[in-house]
């Protein structure tokens, strides 16, 4: 009778523990069968299992973005197509399924176009981001310090010496200013995707507050992460025809 008890002890005991070390590709495989099967909500509960632990990919994104898909969840739906976009081996895939997505929502969000200075920043953003453009501007004084000591030192002569190492230098302050321009702008600005049917923007983050506007389902908005972080509850947003106010914080999915 003791080794009865003792061994349903031993069971109760380490049965959560190998539930706990049953590796993500396994609960992914488990979730995709799920998925083969229509069985989208359960898939989908495996699969924010696998993402809270921080295993992610292109390949979960994706799949997540399907579930959500067919459990007319579709501002979630594109959240997690744009997630999957940030992935080169579901890039394509996820661009297919979200052009699909945004002709489903029956409310489309109007959108101001991005100034160019604005669409030069996001593309230093998605390229060399703020650390390349600082090491360009960094090089680029180390350079014109480089002349002026070969000159003092008589290796070399250059004639217009001082006009060379002036541009270098301004140029070079100029970028490193640009770099610490880019670094601010990213760690203060999230793209958010709502997820609910709908939200109030209001003008301040005040319920009775006066009504600014309406964000409905699937509308990608920018979120000042600075001033939402000023009042607990509440974020500060930028909707894509340029009006800005105060949501609560829930229905929304930063990317």
């Amino acid at each position: 009778m003791s080794r009865i008890v003792i061994g349903l002890f031993l069971s109760i005991l380490f049965f959560p523990m190998s539930q706990a070390q049953q590796s993500p590709q396994l609960l992914f495989d488990e979730a995709n069968t799920l998925l083969e099967n229509n069985d989208f909500a359960d898939a989908m509960t495996i699969y924010r299992q696998i993402e809270q632990g921080d295993e992610v990919s292109g390949a979960l994104f994706l799949n997540m973005g399907i579930a959500s898909t067919q459990i007319d969840s579709l501002g979630l739906a594109k959240y997690y197509f744009l997630m999957a976009m940030e992935f080169e081996s579901t890039h394509d895939a996820a661009t297919e399924a979200l052009e699909y997505v945004e002709s489903q929502f029956s409310r489309q969000s109007a959108t101001l176009p991005k100034l160019p200075w604005d669409k030069a920043v996001d593309l230093l953003i998605d390229g060399p981001g703020s650390t390349g453009v600082f090491f360009i501007g960094i090089t680029l004084i180390i350079i014109a310090v480089g002349f002026v000591l070969v000159q003092w030192f008589n290796i070399i002569f250059l004639r217009k010496l001082s006009s060379i190492v002036s541009t270098l230098s301004i140029t070079g302050i100029l970028i490193l200013m640009l770099a610490f321009y880019i670094d601010y702008v990213d760690h203060r600005y999230s793209e958010a995707v709502i997820i609910t049917a709908e939200v109030q923007v209001k003008q301040k983050a005040d319920e009775t507050s006066d009504l600014v506007s309406l964000g409905y389902e699937g509308y990608s908005i920018i979120v000042d992460d600075l001033k939402s972080n000023e009042i607990e509850g509440w974020i500060y947003i930028r909707l894509g025809n340029g009006q800005f106010g105060w949501i609560e914080n829930n229905g929304v999915k930063i990317l």
